[in-house]
């Protein structure tokens, strides 16, 4: 299974290389860049503080880099410029999105503006074309006018293309219209939707976090433009929200005018995180994938993955990991964006992987899914499969380069024994392995009684006896020739024992092994002789050049 994965990526090269089919709609010479987010603005709010949500809208202007004229149609003309908005929050290690699924701005007017190059357009231009050199600003009341937001779902964002017939447009608020192509969502209707209504949609809860840092994305969505122009499609800025007593004020930081706009998907903000995307070829669009990984805390490390979609039509149904068939997994999760723990996604462990999926809840253009869990496996280099939600061309399956829990390098061979919970056995150092000439390494007890004396065992032979009581030793041999103690400690306050095992700089040690096992004192009483408790057995695998998995 872990060679498939790794050989996985060398098909499906191939296979899209192999791929004639291309982007189907493609304008060559089309380049629109968002070039700058001004304010984000809070236009309403519902219900009440901390328990309502408000209406969030921002201001975006685009530039026409490329070599053509672009459409700028207005609905119900169905040639113009979409643009979509998110908001995520970055706190406690994690980078996830906050705002709804928003609905999307139609575009209907485009300025003859020079914000990054000089317009060849006459004045004004007709409206109905961003021209070359052009650009065009939405103000945040422009963007958050619900006359002009429709639903995501009824736009193919790899191809750029809107259809208007029995559009939400078309059909009106609450769908009592016919299919005619005629618009029937009027601005009376809208009315009826309030101050919140159909803009960016974020709770109170989400944005009264203390500490958290937060951010907001643009991104313009265009028909025909190629995938390898649309990397500055999209960019993001951060910002303070406070509540003022009836509303939440959201300055932008660096204020006004262009402050920190950075393009590129907003999950480059995340703090130490690693970002790297995959496409489905020439068929459909890209999915970016960023991971953090902490620790090890007691030998556990934090895994937190976001996978954020920027375009990709057929979205994502599944997140698969390889990971060590030996390793420990725990404390999984995952959030999407609805609050409805009905369509999570379920979460699974098989022999060589693991793997999240969400039938009817796929990952979506402009959204960002997040997916967690701890394990004993240290990260290394390594790739993740996306699977395609729905059924279309291109591959069934994307393979994204990304870090994966596959360096277990100190193995968990069973638990420990004692009358409440057994103390833990863990690896501890900078780095927390065996490696050659590695000073910091050592062992570590956590979970023992404070003050108490702690006894550290080693076998170079694998084995297992069943001592009763529940308890089992994890060394091969016998005590005095193949197990030996080999280090003593007196724990700490907290019920830490520490055992340093500088790992000496010699070659001659590359790719040994060692079991461990602990035993500790408790004046509760223990399974072992009615005094003393057992950790797990821990087997550490020495090395600087090791296989991932053993």
């Amino acid at each position: 299974m872990h060679r498939l994965f790794r050989l996985l990526p060398l098909f499906l090269a191939v296979a899209i290389s192999a791929d004639a089919m291309g982007q189907s709609n493609v304008i060559p010479g089309t380049d629109v860049k968002l070039a700058k987010m001004d304010t984000i603005t809070s236009l309403g709010h519902n219900g009440s503080f901390p328990n309502g949500v408000s209406g969030l809208s921002l201001s975006t202007t685009a530039c026409n880099l490329g070599s053509v004229k672009v459409p700028w149609e207005a609905p119900m003309k169905e040639d113009h410029a979409l643009i979509s908005f998110l908001v995520a929050r970055e706190s406690n290690g994690r980078f996830e999105q906050i705002s709804d699924y928003s609905h999307v701005k139609h575009g209907f007017f485009a300025l003859t503006s020079s914000f990054c190059n000089t317009c060849q357009e006459g004045p004004f231009g007709g409206g109905d074309i961003l021209g070359i050199g052009c650009s065009d600003t939405y103000s945040f009341d422009n963007n958050g006018d619900m006359f002009y937001l429709g639903p995501p779902e009824e736009i193919d964002p790899w191809l750029g293309t809107w259809d208007a017939t029995c559009s939400y447009f078309d059909l009106g608020l609450g769908g009592g219209g016919t299919c005619d192509d005629l618009r029937s969502l009027t601005q009376g209707q809208v009315a009826t939707l309030g101050s919140v209504g159909t803009r960016i949609n974020v709770l109170d809860a989400d944005l009264n976090v203390p500490g958290a840092d937060f951010f907001y994305q643009g991104q313009y969505t265009i028909r025909g433009e190629p995938e390898v122009k649309r990397r500055n499609n999209l960019g993001h800025r951060q910002f303070t929200p406070s509540w003022s007593g009836s509303k939440w004020l959201v300055p932008s930081v660096g204020g006004t005018g262009q402050g920190d706009f950075i393009n590129g998907s907003v999950l480059n903000r995340w703090s130490g995180a690693k970002v790297t995307s995959v496409s489905n070829g020439n068929d459909d669009g890209r999915v970016y994938a960023g991971v953090s990984v902490t620790g090890p805390v007691n030998g556990m490390y934090r895994y937190e993955y976001a996978l954020h979609n920027r375009d990709n039509n057929r979205g994502i149904g599944t997140f698969s990991l390889p990971i060590c068939s030996s390793a420990r997994v725990q404390n999984a999760g995952f959030r999407d964006v609805d609050g409805d723990p009905v369509t999570d996604w379920t979460f699974a462990v098989g022999s060589n992987d693991i793997t999240w999926s969400g039938p009817g809840n796929a990952l979506r253009w402009n959204t960002i899914y997040n997916f967690w869990f701890e394990s004993d496996s240290a990260p290394v280099a390594g790739f993740a499969n996306l699977g395609e939600a729905d059924a279309g061309l291109g591959l069934n399956t994307l393979v994204v380069s990304t870090l994966t829990p596959e360096g277990l390098f100190n193995e968990y061979l069973g638990d420990g024994c004692a009358t409440g919970a057994a103390p833990i056995l863990y690896g501890e150092g900078t780095p927390a392995q065996a490696t050659i000439g590695n000073s910091s390494f050592g062992l570590a007890s956590s979970g023992n009684e404070p003050g108490s004396g702690h006894f550290l065992f080693m076998s170079l032979q694998a084995g297992s006896v069943s001592l009763g009581g529940g308890c089992t030793m994890y060394l091969g041999g016998a005590f005095g020739s193949s197990i030996s103690q080999i280090g003593s400690a007196i724990s700490d306050a907290n019920g830490d024992a520490s055992f340093p095992m500088p790992v000496p700089a010699s070659p001659a040690l590359e790719g040994l092994t060692a079991n461990f096992q602990g035993l500790g004192f408790n004046s509760a009483g223990g399974p072992i002789s009615g005094q003393f408790e057992l950790t797990n057995g821990l087997r550490v695998h020495i090395g600087s050049t090791l296989p991932s998995c053993p």
